[in-house]
C-alpha cells in the first residue's frame, strides 16, 4: 500500500470512528431520558391497567374538588339555618 492510500484509508476510519461516537452518544442521550419516567400504570402496555388509573385518578380529582365545594356549602346551609331533615 502507498503513502496516498495509507492516508485516504485513516482519513476514512477516523470519519467513521467520529460517526460511531455521534451515534454513541446519542444513543447515550436518548437512554437515559428515558431513566427518568416514572413507574406508573399510567404508562403501562396494558389496556386495562391504563384504563383503572385514569378511573383512580378522576376519582381522586373528583374528590379533591368536590368535597371542600360540599363542606363550604354545607356550612353556608347550618348559618343560614337551612333544615336537614
Amino acid at each position: 500500500m502507498s503513502e496516498v492510500e495509507l492516508t485516504e484509508a485513516l482519513t476514512s476510519a477516523n470519519s467513521q470512528l467520529q460517526s460511531l461516537q455521534a451515534r454513541v452518544s446519542e444513543l447515550e442521550r436518548k437512554t437515559s431520558a428515558n431513566v427518568v419516567l416514572p413507574s406508573t400504570d399510567l404508562l403501562s402496555d396494558r389496556f386495562l391497567k391504563r384504563a383503572f388509573a385514569v378511573l383512580g385518578h378522576y376519582i381522586v380529582a373528583s374528590l379533591i374538588i368536590a368535597l371542600p365545594i360540599y363542606a363550604l356549602l354545607f356550612i353556608i346551609f347550618l348559618t343560614v339555618g337551612v333544615s336537614f331533615q
